[in-house]
């Protein structure tokens, strides 16, 4: 097994826990109060302002211009006037985009918004896999196989797709390709697959499933492990449901594992954040043009009372990190792992005149100390290195198994056993 550990902070595990109370529980959050970790107001201020740097005259009429230039001149007479239109939105969206992220502000037609959708309510359409996509060598290798998805027990972690519909992926960007393994339902799709020395083909059904994005395993009498997969609606009441169960049963140790969640629902990373603290505990500060900084603040009267590691890695993002970073900065957990992805920022999704969706950037978020983790990630407070190929195979064991195996488990629970 490849991994490294090391111990950030020289304080000891008592200390780091120190003020480690109790957590859990409830609903509504926003307010402008400033109760507890008051911070400076002015160190907020905007994390990649997007600016001319030159003169530009006569903008308007120049893009005019510019436009009427290429329906005139351009070589293919494919071009049209809506094709420009839609390329020009689509360049002022990765304009005002972060550098680290430049695909991150979007336009959809309505129909691709549907897609969205089901994602937020934990459904979705598909065959089933995550994958990393190389342009240059023009192949989908797969990460994940979603359970209970067409792709299960046929497709493999590493496997790499090089056709779809025997179209080959060479020359395609990411967007071509994601649209190319777009279907309606029980419609069918061919891929040519690699999996080590061997091409072969298959052909799967698209088909709609609910993904599991809350696993909750007790893995002996005292510690339960809680994977959040993404932040899907109304995760926060199954999850309060799930603690009061292990509470009734006596546990008081809980792992949570954020690694390779990419965000999701804020609201519902809130939510769960206010089940870990208690009452006047800012869980995040933002900063938008509307409201300059908001705080918003737990009104949780009664939280749990267990003791928490969190596990985090470099694909922890968003809206994990805000759950990360509110535990942290309260001192109800500690952080295990790598820095995260560093995505310190919050979009907001518009509805247009012609139902087509704009998504980007509404704010910046803090976290309760005044943290920014945006093109940085926020700094684990025990830093754990893992391959991320024996990663990948652990996480498809069953959590019970893996929990004599995996390097980040076991330390979570060697140090939650130390505070006893």
């Amino acid at each position: 097994m490849n991994y490294h550990v090391q111990r950030i902070f020289r304080s000891s595990v008592k200390t780091i826990m120190s003020r480690f109370t109790g957590i859990l529980v409830c609903m509504m959050i926003i307010s402008q109060a400033s109760w507890c970790l008051a911070v400076d107001p002015s160190k907020f201020k905007s994390l990649f302002p997007v600016r001319l740097e030159h003169e530009f005259l006569q903008s308007k009429e120049t893009f005019e211009e510019v436009k009427q230039l290429i329906l005139d001149q351009y070589y293919s007479e494919d071009i049209t006037e809506d094709a420009l239109y839609w390329g020009a939105i689509k360049g002022m969206m990765r304009y005002i985009s972060p550098p680290e992220i430049p695909g991150l502000s979007k336009i959809w037609t309505a129909e691709a918004y549907e897609t969205i959708l089901n994602s937020i309510k934990g459904e979705q359409i598909s065959i089933g896999i995550k994958s990393t996509f190389n342009p240059k060598e023009g192949s989908l290798t797969v990460t994940e196989v979603l359970p209970d998805s067409p792709a299960e027990s046929i497709l493999k972690p590493y496997d790499r797709i090089l056709r779809i519909d025997s179209k080959p992926l060479k020359g395609k960007s990411l967007a071509e390709v994601n649209e190319m393994l777009n279907g309606e339902a029980e419609t069918p799709v061919k891929l040519t697959v690699n999996r080590d020395i061997k091409v072969f083909e298959v052909t799967l059904r698209y088909q709609k499933f609910t993904t599991q994005n809350l696993i909750v395993t007790r893995l002996n009498d005292a510690v339960a492990l809680v994977e959040i997969k993404q932040f899907a609606a109304d995760m926060a009441k199954e999850l309060k449901a799930e603690i009061e169960s292990l509470k009734n049963d006596g546990f008081s140790e809980l792992i949570i594992d954020l690694r390779n969640n990419p965000g999701g629902l804020l609201m519902e990373a809130l939510r769960m954040a206010e089940l870990f603290v208690p009452v006047k505990g800012v869980m995040l500060r933002t900063l938008t043009r509307e409201t300059n900084l908001q705080n918003y603040v737990s009104v949780n009267k009664a939280p749990y009372e267990f003791k928490i590691a969190v596990l985090v890695n470099h694909k922890t993002a968003s809206s994990a990190e805000v759950l990360a970073s509110s535990l942290q900065d309260h001192q109800k957990a500690f952080i295990i792992g790598t820095k995260t992805f560093g995505k310190g920022v919050f979009e907001n999704t518009f509805t247009l005149s012609n139902h087509f969706r704009v998504k980007f950037i509404t704010g910046a978020m803090y976290s309760p100390k005044g943290r920014t983790w945006q093109g940085k990630g926020i700094t684990p407070d025990f830093l754990i290195e893992q391959n991320e190929k024996t990663l990948a195979v652990l996480m498809r064991m069953d959590p019970v198994k893996r929990f004599s195996k995996d390097v980040a488990m076991i330390t979570a629970y060697k140090l939650l056993e130390m505070l006893d």
